[in-house]
């Protein structure tokens, strides 16, 4: 509690820019323009998240958004169509998600 004395910690944001690439099945090498880590995280934060980093993107661009909550990898695949962006695909690792999102239209290439 912060108004008692102690000063707040000031979080570091989950979203990065990435620039590293990726080989995913039926879509071959892409190249990740940002990256968000919700590991830990529970709704409605990933999506929120999300939101925000699409709202900053260019069209074309692809979003790797990093979860470990399943409601939440649910959820975001339903959430891109009411966007305007494409779900790519939904990688499971051994301990989370990885949900590939490109903004805009599938025809639109980066």
């Amino acid at each position: 509690m912060w108004w008692f004395g102690r000063q707040r910690q000031r979080q570091v944001s989950p979203i990065r820019q990435s620039g590293r690439t990726v080989t995913l099945a039926g879509y071959g090498p892409l190249h990740v323009n940002v990256q968000i880590d919700c590991l830990g995280a529970v709704c409605p934060r990933p999506q929120l998240l999300c939101m925000r980093a699409l709202d900053h993107m260019r069209p074309g661009e692809v979003l790797e958004l990093v979860v470990d909550n399943p409601s939440t990898a649910e959820a975001i695949p339903a959430m891109d169509m009411t966007l305007g962006s494409t779900h790519l695909i939904t990688v499971r690792d051994d301990d989370c998600w990885r949900i590939y999102v490109r903004k805009g239209a599938m025809d639109a290439e980066s």
